[in-house]
């Protein structure tokens, strides 16, 4: 398979193709330095297509003095130049811009008495000239004077039922008079005036159906001849990239980038120098020729008095006076900086803007921004409206590498294969679709080309490589690697491990270079001798495999954790679980005292609370004895009985009273030995 090589610097670019606004035409000012008439010119210097989806236009126009740069543009794009416009006169001022609204026509009829409608038919006409002199003129019999009106009449003959129009007219004697309005109606307005609007009507009314330009009239002042730039942002179709990629058995691969570019303009363009810019500016658009109307709250008409001012039937007295006359110049004085106009603002200084590049024919101009990348085509462009081409703006040797790249997330056992790229050119490579070829096999795949800045890597992967198995084994492990007694407070650190085994079998036919992509773990350590790299989601594994040889890649991932525990609180089962973990002889022995303490001083509360519930069960007894003994007479032998089991009752909650207060303080001993036991680790 035969490849498209090309040295850029050598290729002749006919007839090229450019994704263009539909922006039509931009108009100097000829003549004297006081002319003003706009002179139409289709000049445009160059422009920059954005992988955002707009384009700058740039354009220039001879200015001699002061007049109007006239530039007829599509309404649909009307709002981004008032967003965008920026003006260059470097001698002269921006006075403003000047273009119609977005509905001439519903502000033409706004100030006629009859509406667009009206227009296609003599009788409304007719009926909205109301008050107009007209000349009415049908059937062989002509009208004339004041229109009063027109009627509908139906008149019905046999089956059939038609209607008809009348119109009425008062003459100059003051006679009213009508017309049938028949097919042959014809209608003469001989008000001048009214005439002259119905036709200014009739013009705007036929461009508001094909309203689809508005002319900006851009108004300049300055003196003597000079040079204007105008530059603006409109919508464009986003410009694409189709990288083409030539691997071979060596560590270069040639890479060639070609633009796909639309004219979406509806005009021709010739010559035109282009500049394609590659990045992710944010974008917004306003409808900033449309109207908005704030809606005001409505307030009511109130009417109110207010009270009288005071009587003055007093005379002022000379010292009154002589103050008064004092005082006034001072205070005339202030009132007038108060109230004196403010000082006229500086004059605004010329919009400036980012002056275009020039370079010489040859190769592509790329040059690296902040924000994005850009590449000037070295031929200007010229392309029919409508019409596309792909040209190539970039031809590279890059340093490559063959790699068969293994992605368990993919749940697959074949690796990818994919070539590893560094941009070694002077400007990022901008997103796009990649075509791969080998120089033996031919077409090999297609791989999505990542945004490449200059100086890094990025994998393009491109098929699957069915000749190469992986197979993965994960082994998870735990373990107490520390404890810690501390202030009455264990502190167990424990390790939780994952180690992770990648058995591969290599192709029967060649060697393949294996890089396995771990996925990392955040909070994890990641160890393994086959460690290259990483990225911000995985660890980057590589290992060479003979043909039809096999390897094994090791990769462990750890994570410590902290546990803490009260030991006050601790039960003795887990303090003698801790003692066998515990690495340490003494902390051991410590544990496994506490553990002990703990067993015997829960052996003791549970024998305390055995002889608070026999307590208990003895006192119950006792009330049901009271109770019998109450019902029988005290000297019969079954009251008598009552009156010996009461004694014995009360003996023995005497007795587990005396036991169980031997219980408590034993308890309380075990308790502040634990206590004191703690304060010593």
């Amino acid at each position: 398979m035969a490849f498209l090589p090309f040295p850029l610097s050598t290729r002749t670019f006919a007839a090229l193709a450019v994704l263009t606004v539909p922006a039509m035409a931009a108009a100097p000012v000829g003549g004297g330095g006081n002319s003003t008439a706009p002179v139409t010119t289709n000049r445009i210097e160059s422009l920059t297509l954005s992988s955002g989806g707009v384009a700058e236009i740039h354009r220039r126009a001879q200015v001699d003095g002061k007049g109007i740069v006239r530039i007829d543009v599509p309404l649909a794009q009307v709002d981004d130049i008032l967003k965008s416009l920026v003006i260059r006169d470097a001698g002269g001022q921006v006075g403003g811009l000047i273009l119609d609204g977005l509905s001439p026509v519903e502000e033409t009829f706004g100030r006629l008495p009859f509406r667009p409608e009206d227009m296609g038919s003599l009788p409304a006409l007719a009926a909205a000239l109301q008050g107009v002199k007209i000349r009415v003129s049908s059937g062989g019999r002509t009208i004339e004077g004041m229109s009063l009106g027109v009627s509908n009449q139906a008149v019905t003959e046999g089956p059939i039922t038609r209607n008809e129009q009348w119109v009425s007219v008062m003459t100059d004697t003051g006679q009213a008079q009508t017309l049938r309005m028949g097919a042959d109606a014809t209608l003469d307005i001989l008000d001048a005036a009214m005439r002259d609007k119905l036709q200014q009507a009739a013009e705007v009314s036929g461009r508001g159906r094909t309203d689809t330009v508005r002319s900006i009239a851009i108004e300049l002042s300055g003196k003597g001849e000079r040079a204007v730039d105008i530059d603006y942002v409109v919508a464009a179709p986003v410009w694409k990239t189709a990288y083409r990629l030539m691997t071979t058995d060596q560590n270069t691969a040639r890479l060639q980038a070609w633009a796909v570019l639309e004219n979406a303009s509806g005009e021709d363009w010739n010559g035109v120098t282009v500049t394609l810019s590659s990045g992710a500016p944010v974008m917004f658009s306003q409808a900033l020729l449309e109207r908005h109307w704030n809606t005001r709250q409505q307030l009511a008409v109130s009417a109110s008095t207010a009270t009288p001012g005071r009587l003055d039937n007093t005379a002022q007295t000379d010292a009154v006076r002589a103050e008064m006359a004092e005082s006034a110049p001072a205070k005339r004085a202030s009132s007038a900086r108060a109230f004196a106009a403010p000082p006229p603002p500086p004059a605004p200084a010329p919009m400036m803007a980012s002056a275009p590049i020039s370079a010489p024919a040859g190769d592509t101009i790329s040059q690296e921004g902040q924000t994005s990348a850009s590449y000037r085509l070295p031929t200007p462009v010229t392309l029919q409206a409508g019409r596309t081409l792909s040209i190539p703006f970039i031809d590279a040797e890059l340093p490559s590498e063959r790699l068969s790249v293994f992605q368990p997330e993919r749940r697959s056992v074949h690796p990818i294969a994919a070539v590893l790229m560094k941009n070694n050119t002077k400007s990022s490579l901008p997103p796009g679709i990649l075509t791969v070829y080998h120089a033996q096999d031919g077409h090999v795949g297609d791989a999505q080309m990542p945004a490449l800045p200059a100086g890094e890597e990025r994998m393009a992967s491109f098929a699957e490589d069915r000749k190469v198995t992986v197979t993965t084994e994960s082994k998870p492990q735990e373990q107490i690697t520390q404890v810690v007694l501390a202030d009455g407070v264990l502190r167990a650190t424990r390790l939780t491990r994952l180690a992770t085994t990648y058995a591969i079998k290599g192709a029967a036919d060649a060697p393949r270079t294996v890089l396995v992509e771990h996925q990392r773990r955040n909070g994890w350590t990641f160890t393994s001798d086959a460690l290259t790299g990483a990225t911000p989601s995985h660890h980057r594994l590589r290992t060479t495999v003979a043909a039809g040889g096999t390897a094994k890649i090791e990769a462990v991932a750890e994570r410590s954790d902290v546990q803490q525990m009260t030991l006050l609180d601790a039960d003795a089962n887990a303090l003698f679980r801790w003692s066998g973990n515990a690495a340490d002889p003494k902390t051991a022995a410590q544990l496994k005292e506490l553990a002990e303490r703990r067993a015997r001083l829960t052996q003791a509360d549970a024998e305390l609370e055995a002889l608070g519930t026999e307590q208990e069960e003895a006192v119950a007894n006792q009330g049901r004895i009271r109770e019998n003994l109450s019902a029988v007479p005290a000297d019969s032998s079954l009251g008598q009985r009552y009156t010996k089991a009461l004694g014995e009752e009360e003996d023995r909650i005497a007795e587990i009273g005396k036991r169980r207060q031997q219980a408590l303080s034993k308890v309380q001993t075990l308790r502040k030995e634990l206590t004191a036991a703690l304060t010593k680790t």
